[in-house]
């Protein structure tokens, strides 16, 4: 977890994190061609500030429209794209199921992360592993940690007032799911694919393995049914 919130920036302009320390990391560890140079097709979904639209991008590095379609508000500041400001894409489609189409997919395999996140606070066991680094920090009120644990960190108690990550989190949930109900009612995906996440939160970046395990593991279960669409 210490490793995780290392790479996170705090700024409070325009969210609370800048996000640009955790995308140089990538920058740093992996490539970053350019889209139109992928093997497979790939289009990145982002919000256009100003106006709401939706913007579909399948052009330029492949960072900058990750770093575009993850501009969470609140949580990381928005991005100039293009001359325009860009927020998460899950603002206005949180499963793309229509892109998919748009670039010639004849079956669509949907991957929903919201519905189970609705709801959810931080971890019982991620908030004592959180607090467990704030206090083995240097005591310095200054510190990273002691920051995002004043900002960040509730209790636990679901009758107590919540976390602002608490807030966020649940926020942003809430949105995408309903979204994703109504996005999804009109254009259905062939396979709709739902992870058990009950117990993860928005930052529980450093569980990564575990949330890996669980896409294999869920691909297993649904293996028939998938290779009966695919014709395999």
């Amino acid at each position: 977890m210490r490793d995780v919130f290392g790479l996170l920036d705090i700024s409070f302009s325009g969210g609370v994190m800048k996000g640009e320390k955790l995308f140089n990391f990538f920058r740093e560890q992996h490539h970053n061609p350019d889209i139109e140079s992928l093997e497979k097709k790939f289009v990145s979904v982002a919000t256009e500030m100003k106006s709401g639209r939706e913007i579909w991008i399948s052009k330029g590095p492949i960072l900058a429209a990750a770093r575009a379609s993850c501009a969470l508000p609140g949580l990381f500041s928005p991005v100039q794209l293009d001359d325009r400001w860009m927020l998460d894409g899950g603002l206005v489609n949180p499963v793309p199921v229509s892109a998919c189409r748009a670039l010639g997919a004849d079956v669509v395999i949907a991957v929903n992360l919201n519905a189970q996140l609705v709801g959810t606070h931080m971890p019982r066991h991620s908030r004592a592993e959180f607090e467990k680094e704030a206090s083995s920090s240097n005591g310095d009120a200054d510190s990273l940690w002691n920051k995002f644990a004043n900002y960040f960190v509730s209790d636990g108690d679901d009758n107590a007032e919540p976390g602002m990550l608490d807030v966020m989190s649940a926020s942003i949930n809430i949105m995408q799911d309903r979204i994703t109900r109504s996005r999804m009612a009109g254009d259905p995906a062939e396979i709709s694919l739902l992870p058990q996440l009950e117990d993860f939160a928005l930052m529980d970046f450093h569980r990564a393995k575990e949330a890996i395990e669980e896409g294999r593991n869920l691909v297993r279960r649904h293996k028939s049914e998938l290779l009966a669409w695919t014709g395999l």
